[in-house]
């Protein structure tokens, strides 16, 4: 038996146009270039970037934080973290008019526009995302929420202009298999769940304990929870997929 080969995904070039600190954990990285243009690009979307490394180019995820279609620009959220990994040296090192390659948007999870309330809840690395989505809905809109990171230092800013949700932070806790984050969610007044719609974003493990407590604790639809598992322990490249 044979199996259709499967299309290469595109390879858009881009370059940098600015790079600027989000908090001393977080870089904001804009890309430029003509093929971006036409991307559609949907609040939370990630996209694949592959960074260079001494051998030739790795592939990584990373979460889109604003897009201009006008200007062919884009903006994404690379957390900074102590190790020596190709986009962890990338992300500490890249300077305006470097240039790379992206390949098109993905999106996971994506708003319930037929909600009637919205639940946000995420570690540093999905509340990129979530933010995103916080920002596209209309602000009468009833949203609840709660985000978790290491410390003050590591919240990650929301768009400006857009009220804030609470955060708690873990200390020294792990962040895999966060208890910190799920007790902060099991304390958290919440609507009824009829109508809700929940997304959650972050370690893969905590993401799917906060799914459990939410379906079968809160009473939410298996439907209503979304899950987008940012970064699994030991998984470089987590969520990247293979060329």
């Amino acid at each position: 038996m044979t199996y259709p080969r499967r299309m290469p995904r595109p390879h858009l070039p881009a370059k940098v146009r600015a790079v600027t600190a989000v908090t001393d954990h977080m870089r904001q990285i804009e890309l430029v270039g003509p093929g971006l243009r036409s991307l559609r690009v949907r609040p939370g979307a990630h996209l694949v970037v592959r960074v260079p490394t001494g051998q030739g180019e790795a592939r990584r995820v990373y979460s889109i934080w604003t897009f201009r279609p006008r200007e062919a620009a884009l903006t994404i959220r690379v957390a900074i973290h102590d190790a020596d990994g190709p986009g962890c040296v990338w992300a500490r090192s890249v300077v305006p008019g470097d240039r790379i390659t992206v390949e098109p948007p993905r999106s996971k999870i994506t708003l319930d526009e037929t909600a009637t309330s919205h639940l946000f809840i995420g570690e540093e690395t999905g509340a990129v995302p979530l933010l995103a989505m916080r920002a596209a809905l209309h602000p009468r809109v009833s949203v609840h929420g709660v985000f978790e990171a290491a410390g003050p230092g590591h919240e990650v800013p929301g768009a400006d202009g857009v009220p804030g949700l609470p955060w708690v932070h873990r200390g020294n806790a792990k962040a895999v298999g966060s208890r910190v984050l799920l007790r902060a969610v099991q304390e958290l007044a919440l609507p009824s769940p009829a109508g809700a719609a929940a997304y959650v974003a972050g370690e893969s493990d905590t993401c799917r304990l906060i799914q459990r407590h939410l379906i079968e604790q809160r009473g939410l639809s298996r439907r209503a929870v979304r899950i987008q598992p940012q970064w699994s322990l030991g998984r470089a490249g987590f969520g990247a997929g293979s060329d």
